[in-house]
């Protein structure tokens, strides 16, 4: 990645640990005015690089972003609509590593390790077979996630009863804290089942993840 993006990067990362402290204050409190910098500072991150470029529909959608977030607050949808956040990003996830579990498809993982580690890591004995495998993990973990989010934003928009803290706490973090604690445990046991194969660090493998994030995302898949 050009250093001239390695800036913008920093201030990101620093930026975006505040959108938790935001959502669960404004969910807590009840008050949509914590709900709303939420969500602006989540849009505004998520669109900051192109902004910063002066793209004219990046600043359109934008603008409209925070015309629908105005009225959803003018008829007490706020929260609800902070709610959802979540429940979207890992109802996506979970569509992003499940499409490539179809017949024809090169599982999300093992995309990665081609990306990341070479051709010739992925046809080490037994590697394909285990990056198909936790490409499925993942999709069923981040499904189920969005199923129990989606349940308790259906008992807080439809049975009109507030949530009690920890609910909400889980509601706005656990389900971010959840991808992380999953990834420390599948890399250990990874490190145990693929002991026969030379493996990077975790540290490594994030630092490898993060610069190398578009290339995954944009990869085709390839097949022998």
């Amino acid at each position: 990645m050009p250093v001239r993006y390695l800036p913008l990067r920093r201030v990101t990362l620093a930026l975006l640990p505040l959108y938790p402290v935001l959502a669960i204050g404004g969910a807590v409190t009840h008050r949509p005015a914590l709900a709303l910098a939420a969500l602006l500072l989540l849009v505004t991150l998520w669109m900051l690089p192109r902004l910063l470029a002066g793209a004219a529909r990046a600043w359109l959608g934008w603008g409209a972003a925070i015309l629908v977030m105005l009225g959803m607050a003018s008829i007490g949808l706020a929260g609800g609509l902070l709610d959802a956040v979540p429940l979207i990003i890992l109802a996506g996830l979970a569509l992003w590593f499940g499409s490539t579990l179809r017949a024809g498809r090169e599982p999300r993982v093992a995309r990665f390790i081609r990306v990341l580690e070479g051709e010739a890591q992925l046809a080490q004995p037994g590697v394909a077979r285990y990056a198909r495998g936790v490409t499925l993990f993942w999709t069923v973990l981040l499904a189920l996630q969005a199923l129990v989010l989606a349940g308790l934003l259906a008992h807080e928009l439809l049975l009109v009863g507030p949530l009690p803290s920890w609910a909400l706490i889980y509601q706005h973090v656990g389900g971010y804290l959840l991808i992380p604690l999953a990834f420390g445990m599948e890399y250990a046991f990874r490190r145990w089942y693929l002991r026969h194969v030379h493996q990077t660090g975790l540290r490594a493998q994030a630092l490898q993840m993060m610069q190398r994030w578009p290339q995954l995302l944009h990869d085709t898949d390839r097949h022998p």
